[in-house]
């Protein structure tokens, strides 16, 4: 299921079956950014400390699980592939939403999470894996509790 395409029909359809057992009776479906972000703005943004969490999916969009990637002082450069397959692997999943999460930092998009969400898309495309977005949760202002969620798709950069 998780090795570079050689013929995608078998593959999708492999996909297909094999989730349709995993799903639950009433599942969080995120197909869409709208979704997505008011899931993550429920679940995430209470959080204190800076991590990086993924949302696995099955090929609907249905979440299978949710899990914490990198916590703790971390760089984006950890955030590898092979790190990233092992955790998707493990879920079942086909489909992902990546979401850092920085409570004490302030909105900038980064070149940094531009490339290296460019560069996860890319390689994760190799082993059918889709990277449906790229999430930043930030505080509004220096002065304020309130956080911003971003979508690095909505601005056209995943």
């Amino acid at each position: 299921m998780y090795k570079k395409i050689t013929n995608i029909d078998d593959e999708l359809l492999f996909t297909h079956a094999h989730q349709r057992e995993l799903e639950k009776p009433n599942p969080v479906i995120l197909d869409s950014i709208a979704r997505a972000e008011l899931y993550i703005a429920n679940t995430f943004v209470h959080l204190k400390h800076e991590a990086i969490h993924a949302l696995m999916l099955s090929t609907r969009s249905v979440l299978l699980e949710s899990r914490p990637i990198l916590t703790g002082k971390f760089s984006l450069k950890e955030l590898t592939t092979n790190l990233l397959i092992s955790h998707i692997i493990q879920a079942n999943a086909t489909r992902l939403i990546l979401i850092h999460h920085n409570p004490k930092g302030n909105l900038s998009i980064k070149d940094k999470h531009l490339l290296e969400a460019t560069r996860i898309k890319d390689r994760l495309l190799e082993y059918s894996i889709w990277l449906d977005d790229f999430f930043l949760i930030t505080k509004a202002d220096s002065n304020s509790n309130r956080m911003n969620t971003t979508s690095l798709a909505r601005l056209g950069l995943v």
